[in-house]
């Protein structure tokens, strides 16, 4: 197992998460009443609750600081999430991982969550992965999630242009993801500039737009460049729905704030002078939408999120039963004294991370989940068998050997380029 952070590996260590996790599991029993203890002084002046109403009491009575929201009791929110919740729908980029980096408790969270019975639902609006990558993804990380589970933007971006009986072609700003949920909805996809990069005026002049590019789908792109911005702009100006992923203005990854798809969706809007027809990622009611029709019931449902403008207001929006807002992720208290003094959404409450919610401690948990990786190891030895991951995963699904679901980028681009038959 890859570790990024810090974990304790004592004997002593090892015994203390385990009786801590055994005593949480322990405490997950049915109540006539869930309740939520105030610990000291300050969070004496907020609401008991027991169930969405008083949960909601908790938020307007709330004034004073984000702190009033700070969830500070040894045993989080397990009392509610046992007795008052059915479903969690999770973020996945600063809940559940930075990057490809697990957050510690992360697994036995998610572990412990599945024995109590809830129904989970991974809600992220990163859009470089399709829902198979997202799964194989979690398995990569050792959690077993089954695809339809996974409510990616890239899968709610294709899935708006089915609903609306689209039959050209959609123009890809953005991952792989975006084109792989295409494909299986049976969506063409126009190549636009491939991966040109500049675009000159001789260039804009003689650009090339397909007559059957009915749509432009943006999300982050890690090869953006000037070319792709040029061909999507004209596209749009030519009468092509204009459809972004999500708002996200990055995601907070290592040294800072890495560029997400609101900085390039902002980008098009710009040049081009039209603003995106839908954002079906969150918060928008179209994945909502898509939520309720797989039998989501949002009274019963708690979302956990590490932004504001997306997961909170997602959760808003739909009448969850409870916000969550963990602090792994981008916002922090700061961000929300700042929505409560602008009279933004703020969460029901406020956790260090998915495992505090649970009254789990991450390092502990994560302990637990080393040591019982090293012994599956030593039961397995060396005949645990290394995959070059998605490469292999893509053969074992058959895509490889499917021609019909493969575009040959390098045939078409000698057939035509970005700009019409120049090389």
């Amino acid at each position: 197992m890859a570790t990024a952070f810090s974990i304790t590996r004592t004997a002593a260590a090892v015994s203390s998460a385990s009786r801590r996790v055994t005593s949480v599991r322990a405490a997950v029993k049915p109540s006539a009443k869930a309740t939520m203890r105030p610990i000291n002084d300050r969070r004496r002046r907020v609401a008991h609750f027991a169930g969405r109403d008083s949960c909601r009491a908790v938020v307007a009575g709330a004034t004073g600081s984000a702190d009033d929201l700070l969830v500070d009791d040894e045993a989080g929110l397990l009392d509610f999430v046992a007795n008052d919740v059915d479903c969690i729908v999770m973020d996945c980029d600063g809940v559940l991982w930075q990057g490809d980096t697990l957050l510690p408790g992360v697994r036995e969270s998610i572990q412990l969550l599945r024995e109590m019975g809830k129904r989970l639902v991974f809600v992220t609006n990163n859009s470089n992965k399709s829902r198979r990558q997202y799964v194989h993804k979690f398995e990569k990380l050792g959690i077993f999630v089954e695809k339809e589970e996974v409510f990616s933007a890239a899968f709610a971006a294709a899935a708006y242009l089915k609903t609306q009986k689209f039959a050209k072609k959609a123009m890809v700003i953005g991952g792989q993801g975006i084109v792989d949920e295409l494909n299986e909805m049976y969506l063409e996809v126009d190549p636009g500039v491939f991966n040109a990069v500049q675009c000159t005026e001789m260039d804009w002049e003689e650009l090339d737009i397909d007559p059957d590019c009915g749509a432009v789908i943006v999300g982050q792109d890690t090869s953006f460049t000037y070319a792709k911005l040029a061909y999507a702009s004209l596209a749009i100006q030519r009468g092509a729905v204009f459809v972004a992923t999500n708002p996200d203005a990055g995601d907070a990854i290592g040294p800072g704030l890495m560029p997400g798809a609101g900085a390039i969706v902002a980008s098009v809007e710009k040049a081009s002078g039209v603003s995106p027809e839908i954002y079906a990622g969150k918060p928008s009611a179209f994945l909502l939408e898509l939520l309720k029709g797989n039998h989501v019931d949002m009274a019963r449902t708690l979302v956990v999120g590490d932004r504001l403008d997306t997961d909170i207001t997602f959760g808003r929006a739909g009448g969850a039963g409870a916000t969550v807002l963990t602090l792994s992720g981008v916002c922090g208290l700061e961000d929300v004294d700042a929505a409560m003094e602008e009279g933004g959404d703020i969460p029901d409450h406020i956790v260090q991370s998915l495992p505090h919610m649970l009254g789990l401690n991450p390092e502990d948990a994560a302990a637990i989940e080393f040591v019982e990786d090293d012994q599956e190891d030593d039961r397995e030895g060396d005949n645990t068998a290394s995959r070059d991951d998605l490469d292999d995963y893509l053969d074992d699904e058959g895509f490889a050997d499917d021609d019909d679901m493969l575009f040959d980028s390098v045939d078409d681009q000698e057939a035509r380029d970005a700009f019409g038959g120049r090389i």
